[in-house]
């Protein structure tokens, strides 16, 4: 086989089924841990541009995804899994060193952009995931998976104006390359 020829779900190591049942029992295993995930981040909604309180919250969302999906589950069913885990650990850290950043541009509103990303990181993306499988079970929440972790944090590095604007740029690397994976995968699952 000549190397153009390869697709994603070439790379792929897991079928769409042992990924959906994966999820499933992950999920299944963290309950009620979603209820909570969903409380904090409408916390995380109201607070979005008055404080960077929210990062600590973020921090903790990022520590449980890479640790709890990435390394105690992804990892069985794919080799990258620990790097991701990795990344996730990292992208924590430097949520809670820009708590110590000075201040950037004064607070302002919200925008607009910020929270309707956000929202769709703690409400579409759930409910988009567990209307496609049919099975509420594989739905993927903020804070337990990365893509809605991602999201929601993407919304409120938006949404959020008191860190220096390197520092939301910095902040904004990790999460848009889990993005960016996360979309890999889904495309490769669905060929």
């Amino acid at each position: 086989m000549e190397w153009w020829t390869y697709g994603l779900s070439d790379f792929l190591m897991f079928s769409p089924r042992v990924y959906a049942g994966l999820v499933a029992t992950y999920n299944a295993a963290a309950w009620p841990a979603q209820v909570a995930a969903l409380v904090a981040g409408a916390a995380l909604l109201g607070l979005a541009a008055r404080t960077r309180l929210p990062l600590a919250l973020l921090a903790l969302a990022w520590v449980a995804t890479g640790w709890a999906f990435h390394w105690s589950r992804y990892a069985d069913i794919f080799l990258a899994a620990p790097w991701l885990a990795a990344a996730c650990g990292l992208q924590a850290l430097l949520c809670l060193a820009a708590l110590l950043l000075p201040r950037g541009e004064p607070p302002a509103p919200a925008r607009r952009s910020g929270l309707l990303v956000m929202a769709a990181g703690l409400l579409a993306v759930p409910l988009a995931t567990g209307l496609a499988a049919h099975d509420w079970r594989q739905a993927q929440v903020f804070g337990l998976m990365p893509d809605p972790t991602a999201l929601v944090t993407l919304g409120w590095l938006l949404a959020n104006r008191t860190l220096p604007a390197w520092a939301r740029i910095a902040l904004a690397v990790w999460p848009a390359v889990s993005l960016l994976i996360g979309v890999a995968t889904w495309v490769a699952l669905a060929q």
